[in-house]
C-alpha cells in the first residue's frame, strides 16, 4: 500500500468539525477541498464517512474525477493496511499531502498537525485502531495524536488552514487561490494575469461555468483582438492590445477552473493550446496586414504554430528555452508595434522581419536542443 498508490481516508478532529465541513470554500464545501486535495496528491481512492454523502454530491456531480476516487466507508469494510488520514475541514496545499503520501508510515505533515488537522500517513495498527470511529465519522484528532505522537515529520511548504468558521473558510480561499499559478508563470503573469484571473475564476466555479467554456471565451476575446490589430489604426492597436491582455487573463483562467473543481482533461489541454495558439498567430498575421508585408506576416504565424507544436512535443524544462517565447516577449512586440504604428510607420516592416525570424528560431532552437542534448 505504501510503495503504490495510497488509500486516504477524510476524518474529523474534533466534533465541531462536522458542521465546518459544510462551510464553503471556492464553491465548495471545505470537505470537498480536503478529498480533492487527496486525489490530486496521487490517492487510488479516497474513504469518506457516509455522513458527508449529502453534502458531497451536489459538487460530485461536477467533478468526476473526484467521485470515481470516492468510497463510502461502510461498517462491513475491512480497514486499509495503511492509509493517509486527511482532515475533513483544512485547506491543505497537495505539497503537503503528496510529501506524507510519500513518506514511509507513521509519517505526518508538521505544520498541519501544529494546527490541529493533522494530515497523517498512520499504520495499520493505527487505521485499526481509529477504524470505527473513522467509519462512523467521529472525530478521532485526540486519539491520532496520542497514537502517532512519535511519527517522522514529512515536511513540505503548502498552504495549511484549518476552516472552524466563515471568517476562517475566506482566509482559506484566499490562500487557496495563491496556490494555483503554474510553474511557467512570469513575473507579469504573477502581479497582473493571476490578479484579475481569479475573480474570474470565482465567478465561474459559483456559477457553474466549466473549463472549456473559460477558453472558448478566451479564444473570442482573443480573435477580437486580432480583428483590431488588422489594418489597425493607433488607437485600434491599443485596443487591440487590451483585447489580448483579457483573452490572457480568460487563459489564466480556466486552469484555475479546472484544478479547482479537478476537471482537467486531455480534451481541455488540447483545446487550451489551440485557442492559444490561433490566438498568437492571428495577432501576428494581423500585424504583417497592418504593415503591409502581409507575406511576412504569413511567415510569423507559421513560426508560432510550429512552436507551439514543438512545444507540446517536446516540452524543455530547467534550461533558458524554457523562459523564451513566453508572454512577456509577446507584450513587448505588440507595445513596439503600437510605438511604431503611431510614431515611426515606415519602421514596421522591420519589426515584421524581426518577429517572422523569431518565431522559426525559437522553435528550431528547441528541436536543435532536443536532438542535441534533450533526448
Amino acid at each position: 500500500m505504501t510503495r503504490g498508490r495510497p488509500t486516504a481516508v477524510i476524518y474529523l478532529a474534533d466534533p465541531a468539525d462536522a458542521a465546518a465541513a459544510a462551510l464553503t470554500v471556492a464553491g465548495r464545501p471545505v470537505v470537498f477541498r480536503s478529498v480533492a486535495s487527496a486525489v490530486r496528491a496521487g490517492a487510488e481512492r479516497v474513504l469518506v464517512p457516509e455522513r458527508f454523502r449529502d453534502l458531497l454530491t451536489p459538487a460530485l456531480a461536477s467533478a468526476p474525477r473526484v467521485a470515481r476516487a470516492i468510497t463510502w466507508l461502510h461498517p462491513s469494510m475491512t480497514p486499509p493496511d495503511a492509509a493517509v488520514l486527511v482532515p475533513a475541514t483544512a485547506v491543505v496545499g497537495v505539497a503537503a499531502v503528496a510529501a506524507v503520501v510519500v513518506t514511509p508510515p507513521p509519517a505526518v505533515h508538521p505544520a498541519s498537525r501544529d494546527a490541529g488537522i493533522a494530515v497523517v500517513h498512520a499504520p495499520a495498527p493505527v487505521v485499526s485502531a481509529l477504524w470505527a470511529a473513522l467509519v462512523e465519522g467521529e472525530a478521532v484528532g485526540s486519539a491520532l495524536a496520542t497514537l502517532t505522537k512519535d511519527a517522522r515529520d514529512a515536511h513540505a511548504p503548502a498552504v495549511v488552514q484549518r476552516v472552524r468558521d466563515a471568517d476562517s473558510a475566506r482566509e482559506g480561499e484566499r490562500r487557496l487561490y495563491t496556490t494555483l499559478g503554474s510553474a511557467i508563470d512570469t513575473r507579469l503573469d504573477a502581479v497582473f494575469h493571476r490578479a484579475f484571473s481569479r475573480h474570474v475564476s470565482r465567478a465561474a466555479v459559483a456559477c457553474g461555468i466549466t473549463p472549456n467554456t473559460v477558453t472558448i471565451a478566451s479564444l473570442l476575446v482573443g480573435l477580437v483582438a486580432t480583428w483590431l490589430f488588422w489594418n489597425a489604426t493607433p488607437v485600434y492597436a491599443v485596443l487591440g492590445l487590451v483585447a489580448y491582455a483579457v483573452a490572457v487573463i480568460l487563459d489564466h483562467a480556466d486552469g484555475e477552473v479546472a484544478r479547482l473543481t479537478l476537471t482537467e482533461s486531455a480534451i481541455g489541454e488540447w483545446l487550451d493550446i489551440a485557442a492559444d495558439t490561433v490566438i498568437h498567430a492571428g495577432v501576428v498575421l494581423a500585424m504583417g496586414v497592418t504593415s503591409g508585408t502581409a507575406p511576412l506576416g504569413i511567415l510569423a504565424a507559421a513560426g508560432v504554430i510550429a512552436g507551439a507544436a514543438v512545444s507540446k512535443v517536446w516540452p524543455v524544462v530547467g534550461t533558458a528555452l524554457s523562459g523564451v517565447g513566453n508572454r512577456d516577449g509577446f507584450y513587448a512586440m505588440l507595445l513596439g508595434f503600437i510605438v511604431l504604428r503611431a510614431y515611426a510607420p515606415s519602421l514596421l516592416p522591420w519589426l515584421m522581419v524581426v518577429v517572422a525570424l523569431g518565431t522559426h528560431a525559437y522553435w528550431v532552437a528547441r528541436v536543435v536542443y532536443r536532438l542535441t542534448r534533450g533526448a
